[in-house]
């Protein structure tokens, strides 16, 4: 038992400290960040997505473009209220977190307009978290959700930090808010599964895992977490089951704990 309540912790960390894996949600009724962030959006949704909404192309792989565009258009859109707030998200999905945070200060200095500032204050806190200013980040997260009272997507981050320092309580209580109210979605599910998992309340866990649609149980860190709980319930076959069917990410923790949870299935196979 100590063992997996090891791998529990390696296996959060993992999740919650690494932005490669894929998280695309392709069903739009199953994202219910879609209308505050495009990172979700799989490539038939960005295919679909508004032609006018440059910012698209960035999510598309076509950043580089994108900015250039946005250079030539400074002009006649450098005083729109996105314009900053889009170059800032160009570099973003870059990983080019200093320029990132640059163009999000621009933003701040430029705007008026509160939920553009509060998009920008919540893309300042996923950057101080990068670089492990977890104060810093989280104080950015509060501004952003003071501005924006509706917006899901700092709240759902905020949960993220604290589903990270294992404050289980606070995380349940940031995803219960209205905001997420009346929507439904992967990863909220998945990230309430954990907090209840983790304080040890199997039920309700089981309540949140069995929300997500089974497709997504393939997503290496859903599968790797679903077969810790599936263990501690007992039922090793399905716990294997889960992880047969699993989708590599090539993440190097995650590759690792899946081959630590393996073991534990192979030698739980042997005793039974």
């Amino acid at each position: 038992m100590k063992t997996i309540s090891f791998i529990f912790a390696l296996l959060f960390f993992a999740s919650c400290s690494t932005s490669r894996i894929d998280r695309k949600i392709d069903d739009v009724t199953w994202d219910s960040l879609a209308d505050e962030s495009y990172l979700r959006w799989g490539e038939t949704r960005l295919t679909k997505a508004n032609p006018d909404h440059t910012v698209v192309n960035c999510y598309k792989g076509e950043a580089q473009e994108t900015l250039d565009k946005y250079k030539r258009e400074y002009i006649t859109k450098g005083q729109t209220p996105y314009y900053w707030l889009h170059i800032g998200n160009c570099y973003f999905v870059q990983d080019q977190w200093s320029k990132a945070e640059f163009f999000y200060r621009m933003t701040m200095d430029e705007t008026k307009t509160p939920t553009i500032k509060s998009i920008a204050l919540n893309n300042l806190g996923l950057i101080s978290f990068k670089y492990e200013q977890w104060e810093k980040g989280k104080e950015y997260l509060r501004q952003s959700m003071a501005l924006a009272p509706k917006f899901k997507v700092p709240r759902y981050n905020m949960s993220q930090l604290y589903l990270q320092f294992g404050l289980y309580d606070k995380a349940i209580e940031v995803l219960n808010e209205s905001a997420f109210r009346g929507h439904k979605d992967i990863d909220v599910y998945f990230s309430l599964a954990n907090a209840y998992l983790y304080k040890g309340d199997l039920k309700t866990a089981s309540r949140y895992f069995n929300m997500i649609p089974p497709e997504h149980f393939r997503r290496e860190d859903i599968a790797a977490t679903y077969a810790l709980y599936l263990i501690r319930q007992g039922d090793v076959k399905g716990a294997k089951e889960i992880m047969n069917a699993r989708d590599r990410s090539d993440v190097p923790e995650l590759t690792a704990i899946s081959q630590k949870i393996e073991k534990i299935l192979s030698q739980r196979m042997k005793e039974e």
